[in-house]
């Protein structure tokens, strides 16, 4: 525990200017190694002249003050030592004025001044200038080095300022669609649901989760979103769907032909239209449908034929019209009469038509078919997507007059250490579907600790027991 202790002189020169510059250089001297040298030859500190502490002098030039301070781990022996500094500091001034006095009386005597007496009184009132204005006496018990206290208050109030500032730095570097709270604040549009994104180790990515895996919690989520697009559409005609993004890789295609899977397993009668003629991939998807003819091909005929271009596809309840040749003029098809009467004949023959798109910020395509559908649903990418990028899409569909539905926040990245947004529902579902006899995709790492905690002790020494 480190006390400062200290001692002060009053310093009277002829001026006010005068005092300060001896004030100045008594500061320098008061810390010089001469003096400190001087000072360690004292019967104080003579056995061990650490003792002494460490000594530093300021001073105030209102009136000209000198201090002296001591610092030293024992609070006595700052005060101690700060009286014998200050004691011999006003003896070692006062030896060195009375030999500067020695040399001008000799020097003028050399010189023949005659009033040699006058010269000597007018230097000895400078004896008289320095004195001690109290005795020092020991500071109180509490340090005033280090500042426990005060340096733990200051180190936690900069360390929340630290912590909001390195927030708000990382939220502005990553600012993505990626709590589904965000979409009705901020965007305007509700929530269909959030799927995360699935591991390579336990599905492989692009496939037909809801067949797959009818049981797993990915396909669960999909069921989810199933309900809310069907509670959306309630009470408003809903049987043309488009399912959209801002940009490619955000997961739409896979998104629209699970949706559709799973409402053809509830018993709708389901067609998929590739609406993307650029970049299709619905053929690719759903195997048994080969891509020609297609959407293309009845777009571009004089006569079109729906039966011809129309493909029953492996999965229950599910139809698909693929994209067909890719044309040149992709656009001005998709905008064609032609459409909007394919789109009026699957309304009347099926219970529910999904269309894929295009990104709507890549090409004009998407509003084109937005503005011909009864809803639209927007797949983002929760780590992807910015928030610009969303906005962005959603000013284009509103300026296509188009009816979104919500926004579905896709491949959202499972929380490594178990917390973050969905995790507690997240492990809730996979131990639902435990005691209801569910076979759940395994989850790796961290994942498989919380399903293990979720289980409870049977489902801990099940596990060690099967082992």
């Amino acid at each position: 525990m480190v006390q400062y202790g200290g001692s002060g002189f009053g310093l009277a020169g002829s001026s006010f200017s005068q005092g300060a510059e001896l004030a100045a250089t008594y500061s320098r001297l008061a810390t010089a190694r001469p003096f400190l040298d001087r000072v360690r030859q004292h019967s104080t500190f003579v056995s061990d002249p650490t003792s002494l502490g460490s000594v530093s002098a300021s001073r105030d030039s209102n009136p000209p003050i000198l201090v002296i301070k001591v610092r030293h781990r024992d609070p006595v022996s700052a005060a101690m030592s700060a009286q014998v500094v200050a004691e011999e500091f006003i003896d070692y001034v006062i030896e060195r004025r009375l030999g500067e006095i020695a040399r001008r009386q000799t020097i003028a005597g050399a010189q023949g001044v005659a009033n040699l007496a006058d010269l000597t009184a007018a230097q000895f009132i400078a004896l008289d200038s320095l004195s001690l204005l109290d005795p020092e006496v020991p500071p109180p018990n509490e340090p005033v080095v280090p500042r426990t206290r005060q340096n733990t208050i200051l180190g936690v109030i900069l360390g929340v300022v630290l912590a909001l500032g390195g927030a708000i730095l990382l939220e502005s570097m990553r600012d993505t669609v990626r709590f589904a709270e965000q979409l009705k604040r901020r965007f305007g549009v509700p929530s269909l649901g959030v799927v995360f994104k699935w591991s390579s180790q336990d599905i492989v990515e692009g496939s037909l989760i809801i067949s797959d895996a009818p049981e797993s919690s990915y396909a669960e989520s999909l069921r989810q979103i199933r309900a809310n697009v069907q509670f959306t559409t309630a009470n408003q005609p809903g049987e043309v769907l488009l399912v959209t993004s801002p940009g490619p890789g955000e997961g739409k295609s896979t998104m629209l032909c699970n949706l559709a899977i799973a409402f053809g397993t509830a018993g709708k009668r389901t067609v998929i239209v590739d609406g993307d003629l650029r970049r299709p991939s619905m053929h690719s998807m759903l195997r048994s449908v080969p891509r020609e003819p297609g959407l293309s091909n009845y777009l571009a005929a004089l006569e079109p034929d729906l039966r011809a271009v129309l493909h029953q596809s492996d999965k229950e309840g599910v139809w698909v019209i693929p994209s067909g040749p890719t044309p040149p003029n992709s656009a001005e098809l998709l905008g064609s009469p032609s459409m909007s009467t394919l789109i009026e004949q699957l309304r009347d023959e099926f219970d529910l038509v999904f269309i894929d798109s295009p990104p709507l910020l890549v090409v004009a395509d998407g509003p084109l078919l937005a503005s011909q559908s009864d809803g639209t649903i927007v797949i983002v990418d929760g780590f992807a997507t910015r928030s610009a990028s969303l906005r962005a899409s959603l000013d284009a569909l509103r300026n296509a007059q188009a009816n979104v539905l919500g926004v579905v926040i896709n491949k959202l990245k499972r929380p490594r250490f178990g917390y973050g947004y969905g995790t507690p529902y997240y492990y809730a579902y996979q131990s639902y579907y435990r005691y209801y006899g569910g076979d759940e995709v395994s989850v790796n790492g961290t994942g498989r600790l919380f399903n293990m905690l979720a289980g409870g002790p049977k489902r801990v020494w099940s596990l060690f027991r099967r082992r």
